[in-house]
């Protein structure tokens, strides 16, 4: 941006990210722009695009010295800038970025809140020393330092948030709170889609389990000669799942990245969803992959893997089935068992938008967050 950020009265909540953002980050965006008592300032590194447009006038991009001096653990000039707007506190977003802007929220005298959602608690210290990501590594060498002087930590799934106190974070400091999902923008199609669409969304790496679900799918195909296997996503899997799936020509489809904008339609379009999400083989697992609560929201019965916080957005036969993760054989019988079943789809997909109304509503999650930020900053 090229002016000073739009803000009003409300107490200012500097939402950290390093890049602004990565594709796959609207979750990140979304829960910022839910926010109603706080009003967000958007603060990173890099500008990527692709900002919201509720946040686009609240974005502060570090200078090149001032992202110099942070990644060197100095966060005064930086500081500085921000000090005029007199921030409550931080919010940082993955541990690495919290580990990032910890010198930050000490200079400005502010408590830092850290989301962790996923890799930077699943992933051993040895797998992250040896990524060759700068970020990844320092993190490695230095988290215990984010464990010790973070006010707050907000894992995205009860399963994380037992995993992160496993691994050393205050237990009564780690909490868990959900992403949650705009019920406006992903709302069940209002007409049954005729078109026999397995959905599949998601970075293609190793953690999302595509290349399971590629070989169950074509075990599948033979029964449900019309059935597709759509993938929206990308990833530096692609290649080799493409080659996986060519046997089966059109009958799987590569998308590419998707825009946020596009997910809900394809998701009113399909019969259901596949997150076949396993541990990777350097221990990177989900936290609770946001797809599966936007599948939720859209009334899309979910075929997915006993992993990491899925069964706390899917019950087992009331909205979705849940197979053990890996095996190839239960994930192509339950694609098979509710694909056959429009009866069955059918009452996942009541019972998964009354789940998401309950659960994972943005704008109760909003408060419940607000809520703990009162608490964080001693209001």
């Amino acid at each position: 941006m090229t002016g000073p950020p739009a803000l009003d009265d409300r107490p200012v909540a500097v939402v950290f990210r390093s890049p602004l953002f990565n594709p796959s980050e609207t979750f990140i965006q979304t829960q910022a722009a839910g926010l109603r008592r706080y009003q967000p300032l958007i603060v990173g590194l890099e500008h990527k695009g692709g900002a919201l447009p509720a946040l686009a006038e609240r974005l502060v991009v570090a200078s090149r010295a001032e992202r110099l001096s942070l990644q060197l653990g100095s966060a005064g000039p930086l500081a500085r800038r921000l000090a005029p707007f007199a921030p409550r506190l931080v919010h940082a977003h993955f541990g690495t970025d919290g580990l990032l802007a910890l010198p930050l929220a000490r200079v400005l005298g502010v408590p830092l809140a850290t989301s962790l959602r996923g890799y930077e608690v699943q992933r051993s210290v040895a797998a992250l020393l040896g990524s060759g990501r700068l970020s990844w590594m320092r993190y490695s060498l230095a988290h215990q330092r984010l464990m010790r002087e973070g006010a707050l930590f907000l894992a995205v799934s009860e399963a994380l948030r037992r995993r992160a106190i496993a691994r050393g974070f205050p237990e009564e400091r780690t909490l868990t709170h959900y992403n949650g999902v705009d019920l406006e923008r992903f709302y069940p199609s209002v007409k049954p889609s005729t078109e026999p669409m397995v959905l599949h969304v998601g970075r293609l790496v190793e953690k999302k389990g595509t290349r399971l679900l590629i070989d169950a799918f074509a075990q599948v195909a033979a029964e449900f000669p019309e059935a597709t296997l759509v993938i929206a996503g990308d990833g530096p899997l692609r290649s080799e799942l493409e080659r996986r799936a060519a046997p089966l020509g059109g009958r799987v489809q590569f998308l590419g990245a998707v825009p946020a904008t596009e997910i809900a339609g394809l998701m009113r379009r399909a019969w259901l969803l596949a997150a076949p999400s396993l541990t990777a083989r350097d221990g990177d697992a989900e936290g609770l992959p946001n797809v599966v609560v936007e599948a939720a929201a859209s009334g899309l019965p979910v075929v997915a893997s006993d992993h990491a916080g899925i069964p706390e957005a899917v019950e087992h036969e009331v909205s979705g089935l849940i197979v053990p993760e890996a095996d190839t054989v239960a994930l192509a019988a339950a694609l098979t068992r509710l694909l056959g079943s429009p009866e069955l789809r059918l009452s996942q997909a009541l019972a998964a938008r009354r789940i998401a109304e309950e659960r994972f509503d943005l704008r109760l999650q909003s408060e419940r967050l607000e809520e703990i930020y009162d608490r964080v900053c001693g209001t």
